[in-house]
């Protein structure tokens, strides 16, 4: 029964990394072993948490400079721990947040002077304080003005006014560290994985933890990403250390559905696209990044884009920063190694000069819909959108107080209603229509040449008729047969050679279907060598951790060696001290028994 293949507009997307002139070069990536993107971006900027050695920083490229950065770029550095996330603001290009091991979130606004800049920026616009142990993830509110989410390894997070340098609300009731945090697409609800395995839902207003729910069995980590209002996927690992992917009910926080995706090590890093309801997944410690649409509460497996060089981190571009004229519908940063990072392009292949609204809805136009207050008093608002079609005619839309007077205002349109959003309406299948089936051709035989007609000679009166007129009638007549019988011996001989070309033909076919087969051994086992690859470049980075920590073990050995020698002698000292006291107090008993002796 032949098979339906499911009808998508995006079935040929694919990916193309950027080459190396169009990358980010001589960037001093953040080694922490904290599971975080290491990088963010927006239309106009790429950030990246910097290795700076002593305290903490992080660097802010502009997108337009690509190439080899200059060693004395300009890092925003105040934390006094490594930085270990940043977020851009989706309202304002040139406000960046980020959070470090040092208990603190800043909030920071990007100098207009940044590339002719040579000093340091210093100064924050606002130092969010109070957690109490290291902030790790940092997220701004996708509705409401200068909302910042800031989760700690304190089993808190915190939602934050950054304007008015105020605690919101505080979310409790984690039993161990935050792994991630995501906004739901109204802001309303903030979804959390723990190191509890436990995936919680709370009420961003109230502080409520709405629903929760055992998540992935597994020892590492795990990650949660909203699939528009009413569904969540998260990425973690079963208790054999395989990598799954998991679709959620958030009404209910039930699963749906869970896919073994490979045995590799790394973190798997999801990303969802709202426009074309794509997801893409990333794994850490490999070149990989699979990506599925979802439709009818499914995740329909769509591609793989693969790559030899293993991602340590990886960011998303804002969809009103893609390059729709050339029918772009993702872009991610890539860190390949600790100072390169590579964008990819992730594009549906059509070759249109007009605008295509079918893969381009509107999408979130970087205004808000409401303030800080708004949002904590209770009030609902839907995401703000622009229409594509502007980006498609102006080019990438920045927005913020910063913004170039060349960029046009975002052309808003109506955001759907708070209501539940209908299910989708499935699309008749047409009948697949059976195509008529070719005969098989032959080879064209030659038409066989039919033999002379011979008609019997009319009976006649006897006469005498001379002997010469019918002696040649027969020869004509036996010269006919003898060019029939060889007509028909090539028609033989070419009957047997198309019986020999179909034979060949066959023989091709059988050859070609087992060079085939042979093919895809070979690529399955390309594939298993890659995975072999990304799985001992994986296990060579733990084991630079572990390493690390072995070195770190040494000195404190070493420095526990050193005190304990200074106790031994410091012990030894004060035995000699005693037995000198000792030796004196006889000497004393000595002199008073003699003392008596005198005196008696």
């Amino acid at each position: 029964m032949a098979s339906v293949v499911r009808s998508s507009k995006f079935r040929h997307v694919f990916g193309t990394a950027a080459k190396r002139n169009d990358s980010f070069e001589n960037l001093r990536v953040s080694a922490s072993a904290w599971d975080s993107n290491f990088v963010a971006a927006n239309p106009k900027y790429l950030a990246v948490n910097w290795d700076a050695g002593g305290g903490g920083a992080f660097c802010v490229v502009p997108q337009a400079q690509v190439g080899k950065l200059r060693a004395d770029f300009p890092l925003f550095s105040a934390h006094q721990g490594a930085v270990l996330d940043t977020a851009f603001s989706p309202f304002d290009d040139d406000v960046i947040a980020s959070g470090a091991e040092d208990h603190q979130a800043m909030v920071w606004r990007i100098p207009g002077d940044l590339e002719e800049r040579e000093e340091n920026v210093t100064e924050p616009l606002a130092v969010l304080k109070g957690h109490g142990r290291k902030v790790g993830h940092v997220a701004w509110n996708p509705v409401a003005a200068g909302v910042l989410a800031v989760s700690s390894s304190d089993n808190t997070v915190r939602l934050w006014d950054v304007e008015a340098g105020r605690v919101g609300q505080t979310l409790q009731g984690f039993d161990d560290a935050v792994l991630s945090i995501a906004w739901s697409g109204d802001g309303t609800q903030l979804a959390a994985t723990c190191r509890d395995k436990q995936l919680r839902i709370f009420d961003a207003r109230s502080g409520r933890v709405e629903r929760a729910a055992p998540s992935h069995t597994g020892i590492k980590g795990s990650r949660v990403a909203w699939l528009g209002d009413t569904r969540l996927a998260t990425t973690g690992f079963a208790r054999g250390s395989g990598r799954e992917l998991r679709l959620w009910d958030a009404s209910t926080l039930t699963p749906i559905s869970t896919q073994n995706v490979d045995s590799s090590a790394g973190m798997l890093m999801p990303f969802f696209d709202l426009g074309t309801s794509i997801l893409y997944v990333a794994g850490k410690g490999d070149g990989n990044i699979r990506y599925y649409e979802f439709a009818d509460d499914k995740l329909y497996y769509l591609s793989e884009f693969q790559s030899p060089d293993p991602q340590r981190g990886m960011c998303a571009m804002p969809k009103r920063g893609v390059d729709v004229a050339r029918c772009e519908v993702m872009r991610f940063f890539k860190v390949v190694s600790g100072s390169l990072v590579e964008p990819i392009s992730f594009r549906v292949p059509r070759k249109a000069e007009s605008f295509q609204a079918d893969i381009y809805p509107p999408a979130h136009a970087g205004q808000a819909a409401m303030s800080a207050d708004e949002f904590f008093a209770g009030k609902c608002a839907q995401p703000v959108l622009a229409d594509m079609e502007q980006v498609f005619r102006d080019g990438p839309l920045v927005v913020g107080a910063g913004s170039s007077g060349a960029a046009a205002a975002p052309v808003v349109v109506s955001a759907p209603s708070p209501a539940a959003a209908p299910e989708p309406k499935k699309a008749p299948t047409p009948e697949p229509r059976k195509a008529p089936t070719p005969e098989p051709k032959k080879a064209p035989a030659p038409e066989p040449v039919p033999a002379p007609e011979v008609k019997p000679e009319p009976k006649s009166e006897p006469k005498s008729e001379p002997k010469s007129e019918s002696s040649a009638d027969a020869a004509e007549l036996a010269s006919l047969r003898q060019e029939t019988a060889r007509l028909r011996a090539e028609l033989d001989q070419q009957r047997a050679a198309a019986a020999d070309a179909v034979a060949r033909e066959r023989t091709a076919q059988q050859q070609l279907e087992q060079a085939t087969q042979q093919l895809a051994d070979n690529t399955q086992v390309s594939a298993k060598l890659q995975a072999a690859a990304s799985d001992a470049e994986s296990l060579r980075a733990q084991l630079d951790v572990a390493s690390a920590q072995a070195d770190e073990f040494r000195t404190q050995l070493a420095q526990a060696a050193t005190r304990a020698t200074e106790h031994e002698q410091a012990t030894a000292t004060l035995q000699q001290d005693l037995q000198a006291a000792i030796s004196a107090a006889n000497a004393l008993a000595l002199a008073a028994e003699k003392a008596a002796d005198s005196l008696q």
